[in-house]
């Protein structure tokens, strides 16, 4: 799929997987239960139900000739040869206690950290630099709206919860009346 844009257009684009229903659910229910127990009286910004996913690499900026070229390479991906299951391991903040972040921290499995590798290369190679840090895999499930937020201890599950994925989407992020709003601009299956 071809992007045409004027020339001055950047995109702001990230890569994430794209939960299955049924994963997807047990995430609404996880974020029901801290909505009416824990965080009842907290003031957050709560993810929309229908925009859960795991982010793989945050590009930023993009023209769309790049985004373009992105796409093609990411096609080249054997998706056959990863698995598409994911475990959660515990509810807490990201990227640290500090965070306003709400997040369900993901095991990061050797296959994630595969396709991970895989798209950073991607990335790297149509002149984005990498992050050079571990990569952490989180859903994002809510942001705090104060900075000074009360301490939460949310503790790793006594068991953990296992789901699957379903695709790899790029997406571009667009922030408006302090609302993020998601396009999904193009998929590639599992």
């Amino acid at each position: 799929m071809d992007y045409y844009f004027s020339s001055i257009y950047m995109a702001r684009i990230f890569i994430a997987l794209t939960l299955e229903k049924d994963f997807n659910n047990q995430i609404i229910e996880i974020k029901k239960e801290l909505k009416s127990n824990l965080l009842k009286d907290a003031n957050i910004s709560w993810q929309k139900n229908d925009q859960h996913h795991l982010t793989v690499c945050f590009v930023g900026e993009m023209e769309p000739e790049q985004i373009n070229q992105m796409n093609e390479n990411l096609k080249e991906i054997n998706f056959a040869s990863l698995s598409n299951s994911i475990d959660l391991t515990e509810i807490s903040f990201f990227p640290n206690e500090k965070s306003q972040v709400l997040s369900a921290l993901v095991k990061p499995s050797s296959h994630l950290k595969t396709l991970h590798e895989k798209v950073e290369r991607i990335v790297v190679n149509i002149g984005f630099g990498s992050e050079l840090k571990d990569y952490r895999p989180h859903i994002t499930l809510g942001r705090f709206k104060e900075k000074d937020r009360p301490h939460y201890e949310f503790g790793i599950f006594e068991k953990t919860l296992k789901g699957k994925v379903k695709q790899l989407n790029v997406f571009e992020s667009e922030f408006d009346k302090g609302k993020t709003e998601y396009t999904l601009l193009e998929s590639f299956e599992f």
